[in-house]
């Protein structure tokens, strides 16, 4: 075949079902960006489709002004195309200075959308772009454009993020509605019984709320259910972070903290969880905190800090963020001992 030829090919091919695209999504999918690039490097590099591939190894590569440029690219060629729209949006509102742009790319986006998990992503993310905003009115607005809470939501991790976006809004009624569809569409999935509990909580049903985080306890301590859960720090290493953390307090704080046993637990035990308590608490402070006690020693073995591992690993997207997530937790429920309560540790941004 002549290098003609094998261009026309390429040409006649360039469909979203060519299956050099497909394989570079596929390798994408297994995290290998160099040979994702080379699947796609006989295509023709303006096709939208092929636009899209590369400004995906881009954010994988963290190459966040080069992704940017080329979707870009991708929205000149396809202006009718909701997805570029999206990813810009995306990109966009991890900047505060950006936040305008982010918001009408993401109204872009919404107004393009063909397909039901793209309008969904889209209606999530531009409801959140304007309650960032301060646009709370406009942000339920957004929100009221999708089908009712009894009708399910295809994409599971949309909805999810819907049901925190109705709940920052002070919609509990609509966020548990919403999550009482999606446990009854995907009752294996722990996110929605978890996110039921919350909003049962911010209602004050306590009976649900125990009902749907003993749902949650019960499928995370499930066999195999921490398997790809994201990266793990041993015992020793969460320790050492935790010790690291408590050098940044004033002597005297250290000096009180040390009657105070600091525990590395993998997750909230079933008792507490039947008793009210989040199965997904990233740690804990029991005892007597230390205004409402003379001396550390008043009450041996009942005051400590708990820091749950699991818990920390699940939040964190990685190594460094699980480091923080240690840190900040540490000294969180420190506070906690101190007297402070979370309206006190949110205004420190101990939240």
């Amino acid at each position: 075949m002549t290098d003609q030829d094998e261009t026309t090919e390429t040409a006649e091919s360039d469909t979203p079902s060519d299956p050099r695209l497909d394989k570079a999504w596929e390798l994408l999918e297994a995290g290998d960006v160099a040979a994702a690039r080379r699947a796609v490097a006989r295509l023709p590099q303006e096709a939208p489709e092929v636009l899209l591939v590369l400004a995906a190894c881009c954010r994988e590569e963290d190459d966040l002004p080069q992704a940017m440029a080329i979707l870009r690219r991708a929205v000149v060629v396809d202006p009718e195309w909701a997805v570029p729209e999206l990813w810009l949006a995306e990109i966009l509102v991890g900047d505060p200075d950006t936040l305008d742009e982010a918001l009408r790319h993401a109204a872009r986006a919404l107004d393009l959308s063909e397909d039901e998990v793209d309008y969904l992503s889209a209606v999530a993310l531009k409801a959140g772009i304007e309650l960032e905003l301060g646009q709370a009115a406009d942000a339920r607005k957004t929100l009221a454009e999708l089908p009712p809470p009894e009708v399910p939501l295809d994409d599971l991790d949309t909805a999810l993020e819907i049901a925190d976006l109705h709940l920052a809004l002070g919609e509990a009624a609509l966020a548990r509605a919403r999550m009482r569809t999606l446990t009854t569409a995907h009752p294996e999935s722990p996110d929605a019984w978890h996110a039921l509990g919350r909003a049962a909580a911010e209602l004050d049903d306590e009976a649900e709320m125990r009902a749907a985080w003993k749902h949650t306890w019960t499928l995370d301590t499930a066999p195999g259910a921490a398997d790809g859960e994201g990266d793990r720090l041993s015992e020793d290493e969460v320790a050492a972070v935790a010790e690291a953390a408590l050098e940044e307090l004033p002597a005297r704080a250290r000096a009180l903290l040390q009657g105070v046993p600091i525990v590395i637990g993998e997750q909230p035990a079933e008792a507490d969880v039947d008793a009210g308590f989040d199965p997904r608490a990233l740690g804990l402070f029991s005892g007597t905190a230390y205004p409402e006690n003379s001396s550390l020693g008043g009450q041996p073995g009942l005051t400590q800090i708990v820091l749950f591992r699991r818990c920390l690993e699940r939040v964190a997207g990685s190594e460094d963020e699980l480091r923080e997530e240690v840190r900040t937790t540490l000294l969180h429920e420190t506070g906690h001992f101190f007297g402070m309560d979370d309206a006190d540790l949110e205004e420190v941004g101990l939240d």
